[in-house]
């Protein structure tokens, strides 16, 4: 059988979404107290093992049938979303990180993908 490779695109947006919470935990590091640099890299890591953990999810679903896909993504769903939860929790009344650090490192998957959407854009013609 042969094994389902990830598309280079989304390799992109993957390489793009880790140069950009490299720069934002350097950044942080620097410019802001520890808290807040400590919120970007816990919350940019929940953030890329989410998306990891979501990719391997449906590439696992890809072999079901349509009925069971959809009922294992649905659990699979509600147990990411419970972990993640729970995460979220323990970072913020546990180790005390900044609110705002570390939903600036929840959103470096969708920072990859707002950069890459417009570098197509812009400079690649849409191509």
């Amino acid at each position: 059988m042969d094994p389902i490779t990830k598309d280079p695109i989304q390799k992109r947006i993957e390489v793009i979404s880790l140069v950009i919470w490299s720069a934002l935990c350097i950044l942080s590091f620097f410019l802001f107290e520890q808290k807040f640099a400590m919120g970007v890299l816990l919350g940019g890591l929940v953030c890329m093992l989410n998306y990891q953990w979501l990719y391997s999810h449906a590439k696992a679903a890809i072999s079901l049938t349509a009925r069971q896909g959809k009922s294992f993504m649905a659990r699979r769903y509600i147990l990411r979303l419970a972990t993640t939860g729970a995460t979220i929790f323990a970072l913020i009344v546990y180790m005390k990180v900044d609110i705002i650090g570390l939903l600036l490192g929840l959103s470096v998957i969708m920072l990859g993908i707002t950069s890459y959407a417009c570098f197509i854009y812009i400079f690649a013609g849409g191509d």
